[in-house]
C-alpha cells in the first residue's frame, strides 16, 4: 500500500515533532518525510534562507519530485509531507501533483491558543525561528479543507496539540 499523509499547519505548531512521533507509533510502516524546511536547507545551504522573492513553488515542486521518487521505489511506503499548507490551493497542489497514492490523509494540527506557536517558535534552534509577523499571517489564513477538497481525502483528522 501507498499512503500519503499531508501534515499541516503553522510554523511552531509541532508539525515535525508530529512526524516523528508518527515513525515511532507506525513501526510497520516504511515511512519518509519530505520536508519543505529541509528541502529549503538543501537547496540553500541554510533554514533560513529562501528563494528568490520568496518563490516557494521551486521548493514545494522539488518535493514533488521526491514524493514521486519514493512512490515509485517502493511498492509500500507511506510518504509525509511536512510542510504549512495553509489552504485548498497547497494542500490540492500536492495532492494532484504527485503519483496517485492508495490512501490519501489529511492531518490538521492545530491549538485552542496560537499563542504556543510563537512561545514554541522562540524554542527552535536559532535559524529556525520564524518571524513573529509571518507566523500572524499563517495562523490567519489557516482554514480547513473544503467540503470539496476534504472529499479527495480517505481521511482527514483535526488533532489539537495542546
Amino acid at each position: 500500500m501507498k499512503k500519503l499523509v499531508l501534515v499541516c499547519g503553522p510554523a511552531g505548531i509541532g508539525k515535525s515533532s508530529f512526524c516523528k512521533k508518527y515513525i515511532s507509533e507506525h513501526p510497520d510502516e516504511n515511512i519518509f518525510i519530505v520536508s519543505s524546511d529541509e528541502t529549503r536547507k538543501g537547496f540553500y545551504g541554510a533554514y533560513d534562507r529562501f528563494p528568490p522573492d520568496n518563490n516557494m513553488m521551486i521548493i514545494y515542486s522539488d518535493m514533488v519530485r521526491q514524493i514521486d521518487i519514493l512512490h515509485a521505489t517502493h511498492d509500500n511506503v507511506t510518504v509525509i509531507v511536512d510542510s504549512t499548507m495553509l489552504t485548498d490551493e497547497r494542500r490540492l497542489y500536492f495532492l494532484n501533483s504527485c503519483h496517485k497514492f492508495d490512501v490519501n490523509v489529511c492531518i490538521l494540527l492545530k491549538l485552542h491558543d496560537y499563542s504556543q506557536c510563537f512561545e514554541r517558535n522562540k524554542q527552535r534552534q536559532t535559524d529556525k525561528i520564524v518571524p513573529e509577523e509571518v507566523i500572524r499571517s499563517m495562523i490567519s489564513k489557516y482554514t480547513d479543507p473544503s467540503e470539496s477538497t476534504a472529499k479527495l481525502f480517505d481521511i482527514v483528522e483535526t488533532i489539537y496539540k495542546d
